[in-house]
């Protein structure tokens, strides 16, 4: 399907403040995720969002596109999560990803924790696409002046050009795991300058995080940072209420999407999340609290050229 679209509406400023295996870049230079740019994200990077950098009801800006396309990748072919969006580039894509990934890209910022409940056609997950919006050649100036929340922004008007996509937030209490610490802590301070080698000869410098098999490396994270990257990965939000403030490096047995805390990893004897847990004095403890949520109202499948 080859369109022609007009996404229209005033240009709107958004400040980029600082900012699964969705996964994530942290900061400006690395939240883009765009694959061949001083911009891009690692697969393993974890997500952070101190602030909602594209609220809900942010105006796109005005962008013109000559292509905006689907294309339905063979089963058997899987992408890479990250979006391709070079820095000097006219055109942003997804390669062989569900919408849901995409869905994930334009609206990441738009609560404080992205989480999108699971109430919404399975195919959503399970069918991947070729995605690809060309920007007009006279929006080519307008569209390279544009920050990442910006650009979020026009795709997400894309998606409710293409697909129907209508979604909100919810903001009714819901089931939570609070995430707490014990009075015996195993969680290395981190100090500027820290370096840690992986077992695969990898050297983590600043703040990193890094997989190997199901084992996670994490360097220089907050507990507010852990607890964002648990969310994204668990069956519900983990809210963290460590009290702790300071950045530490650790490892944790990480792995899959919507894992519950005593769900193995690796098999039937493999480690659980709370298992690694309570090897570095941390809890997940079940809870309940208002918590932000992205609801899909509508969506259709997309046409496919």
């Amino acid at each position: 399907m080859r369109l022609t679209r007009a996404i229209k509406g005033p240009c709107l400023l958004v400040l980029l403040t600082v900012a699964g295996r969705i996964v994530c870049a942290l900061l400006c230079a690395v939240l883009w995720g765009a694959t061949a740019s001083p911009l891009a994200h690692a697969q393993s990077s974890a997500p952070v969002n101190p602030a909602v950098l594209a609220p809900i009801d942010a105006v796109p800006p005005k962008i013109n596109f000559d292509i905006v396309s689907f294309k339905r990748c063979p089963p058997d072919k899987y992408g890479t999560t990250k979006v391709d969006m070079p820095l000097t580039a006219d055109y942003l894509a997804y390669h062989c990803e569900s919408l849901s990934r995409i869905i994930y890209f334009a609206y990441y910022g738009s609560v404080k924790v992205y989480s999108l409940e699971t109430i919404y056609p399975k195919w959503v997950d399970d069918d991947r696409y070729e995605f690809i919006v060309k920007v007009a050649p006279e929006d080519y100036a307008t569209w390279q002046k544009l920050d990442l929340p910006a650009r979020r922004l026009v795709i997400r008007k894309v998606l409710a050009d293409t697909v129907k996509l209508k979604i909100r937030v919810d903001n009714s209490p819901k089931a939570i795991y609070a995430l707490t610490a014990t009075k015996k802590l195993n969680l290395t301070p981190y100090k500027p300058g820290d370096q840690t080698k992986l077992p695969d000869g990898r050297v983590q410098d600043g703040r990193r995080h890094d997989w190997i098999g199901i084992t996670s490396y994490f360097q220089a994270f907050t507990m507010a940072d852990l607890a964002e990257i648990l969310t994204a990965n668990m069956d519900r939000v983990v809210a963290d209420h460590t009290n702790l403030t300071d950045r530490y490096t650790f490892v944790l047995p990480f792995g899959g999407s919507n894992m519950e805390p005593d769900s193995h990893l690796g098999g039937e004897d493999g480690p659980t999340i709370k298992d690694g847990l309570e090897q570095l004095g941390l809890r997940l403890e079940p809870a309940k609290g208002p918590v932000e949520r992205l609801v899909i109202d509508h969506i259709e499948e997309p046409e496919v050229d």
